[in-house]
Protein backbone atom coordinates (compact mmCIF):
# COMPACT_ATOMS: atom_id res chain seq x y z
CA UNK A 1 0.00 0.00 0.00
CA UNK A 2 2.49 2.20 0.84
CA UNK A 3 4.58 1.93 -2.06
CA UNK A 4 2.04 2.32 -4.57
CA UNK A 5 1.10 5.83 -2.64
CA UNK A 6 4.99 6.48 -3.11
CA UNK A 7 4.61 5.95 -6.95
CA UNK A 8 1.08 7.67 -7.21
CA UNK A 9 2.54 10.55 -6.01
CA UNK A 10 4.96 10.48 -7.89
CA UNK A 11 3.33 10.11 -11.47
CA UNK A 12 1.14 13.28 -10.00
CA UNK A 13 4.38 15.27 -9.21
CA UNK A 14 5.91 14.64 -12.69
CA UNK A 15 2.68 15.30 -14.43
CA UNK A 16 2.11 18.68 -13.04
CA UNK A 17 5.85 19.96 -12.91
CA UNK A 18 6.68 18.93 -16.69
CA UNK A 19 5.07 20.89 -19.70
CA UNK A 20 5.01 19.81 -23.16
CA UNK A 21 6.89 21.93 -25.43
CA UNK A 22 7.08 22.60 -29.03
CA UNK A 23 9.96 24.95 -28.89
CA UNK A 24 11.73 27.53 -26.88
CA UNK A 25 13.25 30.78 -28.07
CA UNK A 26 16.17 32.23 -25.63
CA UNK A 27 15.44 36.06 -27.38
CA UNK A 28 12.31 37.67 -29.44
CA UNK A 29 11.24 41.17 -29.60
CA UNK A 30 8.14 40.07 -32.13
CA UNK A 31 6.01 38.07 -28.91
CA UNK A 32 4.99 41.05 -27.14
CA UNK A 33 7.05 44.21 -25.82
CA UNK A 34 10.14 43.84 -25.00
CA UNK A 35 12.96 41.28 -24.96
CA UNK A 36 11.05 38.27 -24.01
CA UNK A 37 11.60 34.25 -23.72
CA UNK A 38 9.00 32.62 -25.94
CA UNK A 39 7.73 29.14 -25.01
CA UNK A 40 5.77 26.87 -27.06
CA UNK A 41 3.57 24.71 -25.89
CA UNK A 42 3.05 21.18 -27.74
CA UNK A 43 -0.93 20.20 -28.39
CA UNK A 44 -3.86 22.04 -29.66
CA UNK A 45 -7.43 20.79 -30.60
CA UNK A 46 -8.80 24.21 -31.43
CA UNK A 47 -7.63 23.02 -35.57
CA UNK A 48 -8.13 26.58 -36.29
CA UNK A 49 -7.69 26.97 -40.40
CA UNK A 50 -4.58 28.66 -41.56
CA UNK A 51 -2.69 27.71 -38.21
CA UNK A 52 0.66 29.31 -38.80
CA UNK A 53 1.87 26.88 -35.92
CA UNK A 54 0.43 23.73 -36.91
CA UNK A 55 3.65 21.64 -36.21
CA UNK A 56 2.75 22.84 -32.14
CA UNK A 57 -0.59 21.28 -32.18
CA UNK A 58 -0.05 18.16 -32.70
CA UNK A 59 -0.84 15.62 -29.79
CA UNK A 60 2.72 13.97 -30.65
CA UNK A 61 6.21 15.51 -30.93
CA UNK A 62 7.58 17.93 -28.32
CA UNK A 63 10.11 16.87 -25.24
CA UNK A 64 8.68 17.46 -21.98
CA UNK A 65 10.67 20.50 -19.64
CA UNK A 66 10.08 20.86 -16.04
CA UNK A 67 8.71 24.55 -14.56
CA UNK A 68 12.24 24.63 -13.29
CA UNK A 69 13.93 23.77 -15.95
CA UNK A 70 12.35 26.53 -17.74
CA UNK A 71 12.85 29.54 -15.77
CA UNK A 72 16.39 28.32 -15.43
CA UNK A 73 16.31 29.80 -19.41
CA UNK A 74 15.18 32.71 -17.97
CA UNK A 75 18.01 33.44 -15.95
CA UNK A 76 20.51 33.43 -19.02
CA UNK A 77 19.74 36.54 -20.21
CA UNK A 78 18.29 40.09 -19.01
CA UNK A 79 14.62 39.38 -20.64
CA UNK A 80 11.50 41.53 -19.62
CA UNK A 81 9.46 38.70 -19.31
CA UNK A 82 8.42 35.35 -21.05
CA UNK A 83 5.73 34.72 -23.90
CA UNK A 84 3.84 31.39 -23.78
CA UNK A 85 2.24 30.42 -27.31
CA UNK A 86 2.10 27.00 -29.02
CA UNK A 87 -0.18 24.97 -29.06
CA UNK A 88 -2.74 26.12 -27.24
CA UNK A 89 -0.82 26.89 -23.61
CA UNK A 90 -4.39 26.83 -21.18
CA UNK A 91 -4.21 22.96 -22.50
CA UNK A 92 -1.71 22.53 -19.95
CA UNK A 93 -3.40 25.17 -17.34
CA UNK A 94 -2.14 23.54 -14.16
CA UNK A 95 1.75 23.38 -15.37
CA UNK A 96 1.14 27.03 -16.92
CA UNK A 97 -0.14 28.26 -13.97
CA UNK A 98 2.85 26.94 -11.76
CA UNK A 99 4.93 28.75 -14.67
CA UNK A 100 3.58 31.65 -14.35
CA UNK A 101 3.67 32.45 -11.01
CA UNK A 102 7.16 31.72 -10.16
CA UNK A 103 7.89 33.78 -13.62
CA UNK A 104 5.93 36.97 -11.37
CA UNK A 105 8.16 35.95 -8.41
CA UNK A 106 10.93 36.48 -10.25
CA UNK A 107 9.76 40.38 -10.72
CA UNK A 108 8.92 39.32 -15.13
CA UNK A 109 6.23 39.89 -16.90
CA UNK A 110 4.40 37.41 -18.13
CA UNK A 111 2.03 37.12 -21.79
CA UNK A 112 -0.07 34.36 -23.13
CA UNK A 113 -1.28 34.08 -26.65
CA UNK A 114 -4.62 31.24 -26.57
CA UNK A 115 -7.47 30.47 -28.78
CA UNK A 116 -9.58 30.99 -25.96
CA UNK A 117 -11.36 33.82 -25.66
CA UNK A 118 -11.03 35.64 -21.68
CA UNK A 119 -14.43 35.19 -21.27
CA UNK A 120 -14.08 31.06 -21.68
CA UNK A 121 -11.22 30.75 -19.24
CA UNK A 122 -11.25 34.17 -16.67
CA UNK A 123 -12.03 31.27 -14.38
CA UNK A 124 -9.11 29.38 -14.22
CA UNK A 125 -6.12 30.14 -11.63
CA UNK A 126 -3.21 30.38 -14.36
CA UNK A 127 -5.37 33.71 -15.59
CA UNK A 128 -4.50 35.58 -12.26
CA UNK A 129 -0.89 35.12 -12.98
CA UNK A 130 -0.82 36.78 -16.79
CA UNK A 131 0.30 40.44 -17.46
CA UNK A 132 -0.40 40.35 -20.93
CA UNK A 133 -3.31 37.97 -22.52
CA UNK A 134 -3.61 37.96 -26.57
CA UNK A 135 -7.16 36.15 -26.64
CA UNK A 136 -9.54 34.62 -29.71
CA UNK A 137 -9.08 32.04 -31.99
CA UNK A 138 -6.99 32.83 -35.64
CA UNK A 139 -9.20 33.49 -38.38
CA UNK A 140 -7.44 34.27 -41.35
CA UNK A 141 -10.09 35.86 -42.98
CA UNK A 142 -10.28 38.71 -40.66
CA UNK A 143 -7.04 41.09 -41.21
CA UNK A 144 -5.51 42.18 -37.82
CA UNK A 145 -5.16 45.12 -36.21
CA UNK A 146 -2.56 44.69 -33.57
CA UNK A 147 1.02 44.19 -34.50
CA UNK A 148 0.87 41.32 -31.58
CA UNK A 149 -2.26 39.37 -32.86
CA UNK A 150 -2.75 37.31 -35.74
CA UNK A 151 -5.87 37.97 -36.69
CA UNK A 152 -8.05 41.19 -36.33
CA UNK A 153 -10.94 39.48 -33.67
CA UNK A 154 -8.24 38.60 -31.13
CA UNK A 155 -7.08 41.57 -28.43
CA UNK A 156 -4.21 42.10 -26.67
CA UNK A 157 -5.36 42.79 -22.95
CA UNK A 158 -3.69 43.64 -20.16
CA UNK A 159 -4.74 42.14 -16.70
CA UNK A 160 -4.21 42.81 -13.21
CA UNK A 161 -4.90 39.59 -10.90
CA UNK A 162 -6.83 37.97 -13.55
CA UNK A 163 -9.35 40.65 -14.62
CA UNK A 164 -9.29 43.26 -17.65
CA UNK A 165 -7.55 46.28 -16.63
CA UNK A 166 -7.03 47.70 -19.93
CA UNK A 167 -7.68 46.62 -23.53
CA UNK A 168 -4.45 47.39 -25.54
CA UNK A 169 -5.39 45.94 -28.78
CA UNK A 170 -5.46 49.65 -30.91
CA UNK A 171 -3.05 51.16 -28.82
CA UNK A 172 -0.59 48.64 -30.21
CA UNK A 173 -1.86 48.84 -33.69
CA UNK A 174 1.01 48.31 -36.82
CA UNK A 175 2.39 45.80 -38.95
CA UNK A 176 2.79 42.45 -37.87
CA UNK A 177 6.87 41.81 -37.65
CA UNK A 178 8.52 38.51 -38.02
CA UNK A 179 12.42 37.83 -36.63
CA UNK A 180 14.40 35.19 -38.99
CA UNK A 181 16.83 33.47 -36.32
CA UNK A 182 19.90 31.64 -37.88
CA UNK A 183 20.28 28.65 -34.71
CA UNK A 184 23.86 27.22 -33.84
CA UNK A 185 23.19 24.15 -36.27
CA UNK A 186 22.29 26.39 -39.30
CA UNK A 187 18.98 26.04 -39.01
CA UNK A 188 16.10 29.28 -39.58
CA UNK A 189 13.69 29.41 -37.52
CA UNK A 190 10.86 32.37 -38.46
CA UNK A 191 8.64 33.69 -35.48
CA UNK A 192 5.79 36.43 -35.51
CA UNK A 193 3.74 36.38 -37.94
CA UNK A 194 4.58 36.15 -41.16
CA UNK A 195 3.59 34.90 -44.80
CA UNK A 196 7.02 34.15 -45.25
Amino acid sequence: FCIWRIYNYCLCKKKYDRMKIHRIIEGTYVNGPGFRLGVWVQGCIRNCPGCFNKDACEATGGFYMSVMEILELLKNQKYDGISISGGEPFNQKSELKELLKEVKKMGLGTLVFTGFTYEEICNTEAIKYCDYLIDGPFIKEIPPVCKYTGSGNQRFLKLKNGKIAEDLTLQYKGVNETEIIIQEDGSVLITGFSEI
